[in-house]
């Protein structure tokens, strides 16, 4: 007797366990299917002091820039430079940059830069940049000769700058 009073508890019990699981779930809303996050990426001109063959092409390639999960690319109104001095905040740094986003209303920055070296080479440099997480995402460099050579380059640059691929490096013979 007290086995089958154990039984019709255990199973009151679990009767009870399951119908409040069940109203719980049927109170819970249901997930929303919306449409993916909105995400803009803003593409600064590039108007370093440089060849115009090498800024024409710079900026053509950073216009045709594919970049995953973005939603709408835009031009800045302004170069990264122009924009830093706009908003008074010069340095290289993350801050900065996530500053220069947001004055722009943009989640993702993708710039070109050009430092001259003291022998006449030139380092050409372009960054992909994530406003909310203030980091760059991907970044790549290359240091060339001429503007011209840079120029010949630009395509491979920014692919890279886009995917995060680093380039090959030379294997040295056995």
């Amino acid at each position: 007797m007290v086995g089958a009073n154990r039984a019709a508890i255990f199973a009151l019990a679990l009767g009870l366990g399951c119908a409040t699981t069940t109203h719980q779930a049927a109170r819970s809303p249901p997930a929303s299917v919306g449409p993916p996050p909105r995400v803009r990426l803003a593409w600064l001109p590039f108007d370093a002091p440089a060849s115009s063959g090498l800024i024409t092409t710079v900026n053509a390639r950073l216009e045709q820039a594919k970049i995953a999960g973005v939603t709408e690319t835009f031009q800045a109104p302004v170069s990264m430079e122009m924009a830093q001095l706009a908003i008074e905040c010069i340095e290289k740094t993350a801050h900065c940059y996530t500053a220069v986003g947001r004055s722009v209303g943009a989640d993702r920055l993708l710039w070109a830069d050009l430092d001259r070296s003291a022998h006449g080479g030139l380092t050409l440099r372009v960054a992909l940049f994530d406003v909310e997480h203030g980091a760059v995402v991907h970044e790549a460099a290359q240091s060339y000769p001429s503007a011209k050579a840079a120029q010949a380059d630009v395509e491979t640059l920014v692919a890279r700058a886009q995917s995060g691929e680093r380039p090959a490096l030379a294997r040295k013979a056995p």
